[in-house]
């Protein structure tokens, strides 16, 4: 945790618009966390939160190739999808991901594949947040709501029950996913990526996986394929690339 963490809460916007008795999330929800932050970002628009609404990609599908891409990834994904409508008639969609998969996730559950599948289907602005980061995620839920066209943003989101870790780590799992390069933060405009937090020294993947017990059937060789393939994509993205 870095030194500026406990004043975290002193520097984002007071007003809550997302109450805690208003949902029904359990305690350490990184799906509510990203909710709550994300309606700190659009405070001072609220006429496109009026217009929002939640999707289940299962039942109403995500577009196109983002659940062609779901499908062909063979997992069971249950992914929240939020739809906000922007001022030219084109929209943001906000995915929160909390990894809902099966029991015993194979090693490909850390290969997020609904960004690049964005990419791949045109839109202008896509990107990747984490409630761990706010500012960043406050940020980005701007840029995605500014930008022309669609835009997408993919949000990681720690869940206590399905990842198996104590409520109270919620936060430290999410910024360890950062900082072992497993869910970079970037965004993609006009088809360039850019980092948009870069750690000099990226943290061991072992050092994330093993806060969870959901991974505690991983082997080292499996470990040690993650991290290979970790350090090749977090190279690439550092290279403005993916």
């Amino acid at each position: 945790m870095d030194k500026f963490g406990l004043y975290v809460p002193q520097l984002l916007p007071f007003k809550e618009h997302f109450l805690p008795e208003a949902h029904r999330a359990c305690m350490g929800c990184g799906i509510a966390l990203g909710v709550r932050q994300m309606y700190k970002a659009l405070e001072e628009k609220k006429e496109w939160m009026e217009k929002a609404h939640w999707e289940i990609p299962f039942k109403q599908p995500l577009p196109g190739t983002l659940l062609k891409t779901a499908k062909e990834a063979k997992e069971e994904v249950r992914p929240a999808l939020l739809r906000i409508e922007k001022e030219d008639q084109s929209h943001l969609l906000i995915c929160f991901d909390n990894e809902a998969v099966e029991a015993k996730p194979t090693p490909e559950v850390l290969k997020k594949w609904f960004p690049a599948a964005a990419v791949a289907r045109g839109f202008h602005y896509v990107a990747t947040s984490c409630p761990s980061y706010p500012f960043d995620l406050i940020d980005k839920v701007k840029r995605g709501m500014e930008s022309e066209g669609d835009s997408y943003l993919h949000v990681l989101s720690p869940c206590p029950v399905g990842w198996n870790f104590e409520s109270e780590f919620t936060v430290q799992i999410g910024r360890f996913a950062v900082e072992c390069g497993v869910f970079p933060l970037y965004e993609v405009v006009a088809g360039d990526y850019r980092l948009t937090i870069d750690h000099p020294k990226i943290r061991p993947v072992e050092e994330y996986v093993s806060l969870q017990s959901r991974f505690d059937h991983f082997k080292k060789k499996e470990i040690a394929a993650i991290q290979a393939e970790v350090d090749k994509e977090y190279a690439k993205l550092r290279e403005g690339k993916e």
